[in-house]
């Protein structure tokens, strides 16, 4: 006689409960590394500010750290002069570049910035799953959401009132904020989204 072995219905569902179990626990474990990794973005980018701002007060010149949403990137620069144009100054100076190829005298040429030397003037790129979700300038009213997004420095010991917010990019997540002091450059790193008051 020929016995077909199968499984009875007791063993699907004793198998079923273990997988159930096995997916219950790992869920939040995964959930816990994407929130571990939103948490160690903000502290790093924490440090990467006041070292900014401790720098342009030292070094007597404007630094500034450039937010690249499209690469999830950062990175610290510092400027070639002290002086800080405005957009609208900057567009202009650009204009009067632009007539002084054809006229004999040479134009002003706006500030430029270069990479900080070292490690902290290398580009740094958010972990997997960490994107930008803004970068608000509080005082101007003025909030970043995309491009490119700048915070100052500045060799008299003052900075922007800024809150940079970072999120999963998979949504569910929550968010890290990271809230600059303007008057000591100091940060606040806070595991939510950070309402500009």
């Amino acid at each position: 006689m020929n016995k077909k072995k199968a499984f009875t219905l007791i063993e699907v569902l004793i198998v079923l409960a273990i997988v159930g179990m096995i997916i219950g626990i790992g869920i939040p474990q995964v959930q816990r590394v994407f929130r571990t990794n939103l948490k160690s973005a903000a502290v790093k980018l924490s440090g990467l500010i006041r070292f900014g701002y401790d720098s342009a007060v030292v070094k007597g010149s404007i630094h500034r750290i450039v937010f690249d949403f499209e690469k999830r990137s950062y990175m610290l620069e510092v400027s070639t002069t002290n002086e800080l144009l405005s957009l609208e100054d900057e567009s202009k100076l650009k204009k009067d570049q632009k007539k002084s190829v054809f006229a004999e005298e040479e134009a002003p040429k706006p500030p430029s910035f270069y990479p900080y030397e070292g490690e902290a003037g290398k580009e740094n790129v958010l972990p997997n799953g960490v994107v930008f979700d803004s970068v608000e300038n509080v005082s101007l009213k003025k909030k970043a959401t995309g491009d490119i997004a700048y915070l100052y420095f500045f060799p008299q010991g003052m900075t922007e009132d800024v809150i940079i917010r970072l999120k999963s990019d998979k949504g569910e997540m929550g968010f890290y904020s990271v809230r600059v002091s303007p008057a000591n450059g100091k940060t606040k790193v806070e595991g939510r989204y950070l309402e500009a008051k």
